[in-house]
């Protein structure tokens, strides 16, 4: 009851801390800009993957991973974006079918791209590592 007089509830002290003071809200950061990639044309992406590289460091740190799975879903993106150029170009003037095909090559990679930052958001804001932040997957 005391800490309350003094304006400190003393329930914070028992709250979940979620993150340490190495740069686990920089990788949060990072998930938020890749995310807002979607509306920016790869502009917050850039500068989610320089922040990556400059933050990430040569130690077993669990937000290294992070990091890591941040600059990879950038690169994997940009190939998926070349790669569904190409078939828009050579395919995606045939009625029908080539709008499908490219349609439905266009959906995976944004639900891809989405899945892939928010289980990396959520381990972030749990202080978890991802397991294998070298998957081509979700880790």
């Amino acid at each position: 009851m005391n800490d309350h007089i003094h304006g400190q509830d003393a329930s914070f002290d028992n709250a979940p801390h979620y993150t340490d003071d190495r740069g686990g809200n920089t990788a949060l950061v990072c998930y938020g800009l890749m995310i807002a990639t979607l509306f920016t044309a790869f502009a917050t992406g850039l500068i989610a993957l320089i922040v990556s590289y400059i933050a990430r460091e040569e130690d077993n740190h669990w937000t290294n991973s992070h990091y890591t799975f941040v600059i990879r879903t950038f690169w994997i993106s940009i190939l998926y974006a070349i790669i569904l150029g190409f078939f828009t170009f050579m395919i995606g003037w045939i009625p029908l079918l080539g709008w499908a095909i490219v349609g439905l090559m266009g959906l995976y990679t944004t639900a891809w791209f989405i899945g892939r930052n928010v289980i990396g958001l959520l381990r972030a804001l749990n202080g978890r590592p991802i397991d294998n932040p070298q998957s081509w997957f979700f880790g």
